[in-house]
């Protein structure tokens, strides 16, 4: 009873620290439709479509490797296959970055934001280093640290919003009121 018990408060904290990072992030989509020009935000949205797709095929299926061979009876160091699969995903999201920057031209023009290579590159690390922390999380998961996990998500949640405010809210702000103190 004691082992449901603790299954199923340590499935609340994953959980739930997931829904809140969905539901602000959810909450932000008012503020980007009223800053953001429909054809810009459409621009926004198709980016973050190729995010989905590219997160997927950056992590292929590590964390669920690393749960099954930590788990099983052949490797006796978890620490092992994390290592491993932390070296690859490593090597991985290094060779994406790379390759990806080597033709930020035409990546730019694929996800229709042909002059703006800038932002695609930002968003190219981005996506690199959260392929990259999928394992570490999933680490956590394995080791059963879910208020350290919870804690981690939430302050990665707490930081994307703030520089969502900062970006979108205080910046247009301060430039149209003092432009002198961003220059």
């Amino acid at each position: 009873m004691a082992g449901i018990k603790s299954l199923a408060k340590d499935t609340a904290i994953y959980g739930l620290s997931s829904i809140i990072g969905r539901f602000l992030n959810w909450c932000l989509v008012p503020l980007y439709t009223q800053m953001f020009p429909a054809q810009e935000y459409g621009v926004v949205t198709y980016v973050y479509s190729a995010v989905a797709l590219a997160l997927i095929i950056l992590t292929y299926g590590m964390e669920t490797g690393f749960f099954r061979f930590a788990n099983h009876d052949r490797y006796k160091d978890p620490m092992e296959v994390y290592s491993t699969g932390l070296i690859s995903l490593g090597v991985s999201s290094t060779a994406f970055v790379a390759l990806m920057l080597a033709f930020i031209g035409p990546v730019s023009a694929a996800l229709h934001a042909p002059d703006h290579h800038i932002y695609i590159a930002l968003m190219i690390v981005t996506v690199a280093l959260d392929a990259f922390t999928a394992l570490p999380f999933s680490y956590l998961r394995y080791a059963k640290r879910p208020l350290r996990f919870a804690s981690l998500r939430l302050v990665n949640i707490a930081l994307n919003i703030g520089l969502n405010l900062f970006f979108i809210l205080i910046c247009p702000w301060r430039w149209e009121n003092a432009p002198g103190w961003l220059a």
